[in-house]
């Protein structure tokens, strides 16, 4: 049977998905008087905050500091609020499931580009901050969206798996925010990579999410042509993640109708 590409797929329901991404966003924002502006000045926000805070501390031996802490930060908080959204996604919409024929993956997609607007949109500030710091912008900049694409990818699969479980096991809601909590602390968010030992290291040069981050920073900050090691794990782990979880989402999203 003939599979559609992602492409294909968006291509065919762009007009429905944006409709269900524009009603996530005016959702999100429907009682703040500062709206989107909101998604653009709280990442700087926190980042002003972190480097007032703990600069002190964090910030020995790692170049532009601030820069540093907000690439992460954007990815971090982007996966974090794509997955998080994501879970109760198919439980939130029931009735609006057994209402119309649309695609079910449809509101997972919604959820997951919803956070990134929302991401994208905090880059307005992270380039004023490169620029104020005097980051080495160079022609790799042009990596990023590839990267950023990659990421996108591997977000999409993620939240396809917790979607689904959810319907069958309530519980993962609380253990995915407990992983999250965990998982700051494991992708050099505000630290270096060498402040760690080997074993540790290890572990987090493995950690797909800090392989997103340390190309974005790599790119954008320092001006560095993306690391061929980082590049296959992030490819291995984008298409292996989307693939798995589009199958997994596809085989078990009938049966788990059942359910809601």
């Amino acid at each position: 049977m003939y599979r559609r590409s992602l492409k294909e797929y968006i291509s065919e329901y762009k007009f429905a998905l944006w409709e269900l991404t524009k009603r996530e966003l005016k959702r999100k924002y429907a009682r703040s008087y500062m709206g989107i502006l909101w998604s653009i000045f709280y990442p700087l926000l926190r980042m002003i905050l972190v480097v007032i805070m703990f600069s002190f501390v964090f910030s020995k031996g790692i170049d532009r500091y601030p820069a540093y802490y907000f690439a992460g930060f954007l990815l971090y908080e982007c996966f974090s609020a794509a997955t998080t959204t994501s879970v109760t996604c198919l439980k939130d919409n029931k009735d609006f499931l057994f209402k119309t024929k649309l695609p079910r993956e449809l509101l997972v997609l919604s959820r997951v580009l919803t956070a990134f607007v929302n991401t994208l949109l905090g880059f307005i500030p992270f380039i004023l901050v490169l620029i104020v710091y005097k980051a080495r912008l160079t022609i790799n900049v042009v990596y990023v969206p590839g990267i950023l694409l990659m990421f996108l990818l591997f977000t999409i699969g993620v939240s396809y798996v917790l979607s689904i479980i959810y319907t069958v096991f309530p519980d993962i809601r609380n253990i995915h925010n407990n992983v999250l909590f965990i998982l700051r602390f494991f992708v050099a968010l505000f630290y270096t990579l060498s402040w760690m030992t080997p074993g540790i290291q290890n572990f987090i040069v493995h950690n797909p999410l800090y392989g997103f981050i340390r190309l974005t920073r790599d790119c954008m900050i320092y001006g560095l042509e993306p690391d061929l090691f980082f590049v296959k794990e992030i490819l291995i782990w984008s298409i292996a993640m989307y693939l798995i979880g589009k199958l997994i989402f596809k085989s078990c999203v009938n049966g788990v109708m059942e359910r809601l």
